[in-house]
């Protein structure tokens, strides 16, 4: 066998070196700061999902540095299509934590017709039924992207829309401008369309009602073209851009939507100090702070992964 040269020898090994340390440095990937000074996770691994509009992807990543800030290897499941996908994930051990609304589980999960305003006591209501199911709910952001109904400001103003009953009327009075766009899961939520029709005493013909992607009901609405009207989150960074504004639900038909890193029980066994992460990180995430957010991803083009970082950087939780 032909004897390799000494320059050859220490080439081959620093490659060698360097590919190891690139398949086990995930927790390298992300600088410590704040929260890992309270948190080791070194040695763990952990499996983060979300659901794919932006606001679940940037929380998403969020999670994932603020992990790897603290020695854990993780499994990014990020941008899963469908909520129901992505808690019955959770449930089976596909994932092991992501970020969840009260009110979507109080609704869809939990199958609870009450109607519970104030967010706190959602809150509480939602983490206790829920412990049954093996999840734990870490601490609630003071933000509740809650369901809306948007409508450009100046055509809302020239139509006298304020509330959703003003909507209502307008249906009523037969206006080819009483048209709404809803996403497919919009339709078949517990805390959805048919509830809002029910609960607003709305009837939508078949021309008055467009089913189509979330992503795309903004522009939609901001083009009235095909609808006037449609579903938005409260949260959405998109709004303020396209001079859109949200309806008052003047019959309080949409829950509080505060959301939460919701984690697997046995995850919480035998790792309890990752009750940190939701108590350092959910405090900072106001209504404001998370539209900003929003806004820089779905406005400003930026990759999730870098709004997400340049935030958690900003608050000193990751170096």
């Amino acid at each position: 066998m032909p004897r390799l040269r000494p320059a050859l020898v220490l080439l081959t090994t620093l490659v060698a070196v360097l590919a190891l340390a690139g398949c086990s440095s995930s927790e390298r990937l992300t600088p410590p700061g704040s929260l890992a000074r309270e948190l080791d996770l070194t040695g763990q691994t952990l499996t983060v999902g979300g659901k794919e509009f932006a606001e679940q992807i940037v929380l998403c990543k969020m999670t994932i540095a603020l992990l790897q800030s603290t020695g854990a290897t993780v499994v990014d499941k990020c941008d899963t299509k469908g909520s129901s996908n992505v808690r019955a994930a959770l449930i089976t051990g596909q994932i092991d934590m992501y970020w969840e609304y009260t009110g979507t589980a109080w609704r869809t999960y939990l199958s609870q017709e009450s109607t519970i305003a104030d967010p706190r006591v959602l809150y509480d209501a939602v983490r206790a039924a829920d412990a049954g199911n093996q999840i734990t709910w870490l601490d609630p952001t003071p933000f509740n992207n809650t369901y809306a109904v948007g409508v450009r400001t100046d055509v809302a103003q020239r139509l006298r829309v304020r509330t959703i009953s003003d909507f209502a009327a307008l249906v009523r009075r037969g206006s080819p401008e009483a048209t709404l766009c809803v996403d497919q899961e919009f339709t078949g939520r517990e805390d959805g369309l048919q509830g809002l029709l029910a609960t607003y005493d709305i009837t939508l013909g078949d021309r008055a009602l467009d089913t189509r992607q979330i992503e795309q009901i903004y522009g939609a609405v901001a083009t009235q073209n095909p609808c006037t009207f449609g579903e938005v989150f409260a949260t959405d960074g998109r709004l303020n851009p396209l001079r859109l504004s949200t309806l008052v639900d003047d019959r309080g038909y949409f829950l509080p939507y505060n959301a939460a890193l919701t984690v697997r029980s046995d995850v919480m066994a035998r790792a309890p100090r990752l009750a940190l992460l939701g108590r350092m990180v959910a405090p900072t995430l106001t209504e404001q702070v998370m539209r900003g957010l929003n806004e820089r991803v779905s406005a400003g083009g930026r990759s999730p992964d870098e709004v997400a970082r340049s935030f958690l950087r900003e608050q000193g939780l990751i170096g």
